[in-house]
């Protein structure tokens, strides 16, 4: 019983203790809120509404060309009072992100983060990274794109090496 109770103390006590120690506390939620406001994270309902909107309004002049104009203008207002209802008032942002950096970030982490992004250079990182994250994605899609005929000629010599005939 010795043997068990030593092993399971020992177990215990190599479990991280941030899960124990770090709880989400009413402090922690007023970090999390700041790193939110200085990374514009929370601006993240303006954002999605603008994106929304844009793809609603192309999607339906596509299918609905000669579409009474009203109805664009009703699309982005009722758009707009949703987000704005959901987002504006409950701080629902906030509220979805706390579990989210409190599961990878520790009090600690998010105090160093808060001081980085208030420094020149978070400020600047902060600014170039949208640039940043839509040229490197413009980057990976060509990438992507220009081994289509490259992947599309093994597959069909591998599948002629098999036998296989698509139909």
């Amino acid at each position: 019983m010795k043997v068990l109770s030593n092993l399971l103390i020992s177990i215990l006590l190599s479990l991280p203790l941030t899960s124990w120690a770090d709880d989400l506390t009413d402090e922690k939620k007023v970090l999390i809120d700041e790193l939110l406001m200085l990374t514009g994270a929370g601006d993240l309902g303006q954002i999605f509404t603008r994106i929304y909107i844009s793809e609603m309004t192309n999607y339906l002049r596509q299918a609905q060309p000669d579409a009474d104009p009203r109805v664009f203008t009703i699309l982005e207002n009722e758009v707009n009072e949703v987000i704005n209802d959901e987002v504006g008032n409950k701080h629902i942002i906030n509220e979805l992100s706390y579990p989210i950096y409190h599961k990878y970030l520790t009090s600690q982490d998010i105090s160093e983060l808060i001081v980085f992004y208030q420094s020149d250079l978070g400020k600047k990182t902060l600014a170039v990274m949208p640039d940043i994250s839509r040229e490197a994605t413009l980057a990976g899609q060509e990438w992507g794109k220009s081994l289509g005929p490259q992947i599309q000629q093994r597959i069909m010599m591998r599948f002629e090496e098999e036998g296989i005939e698509l139909q």
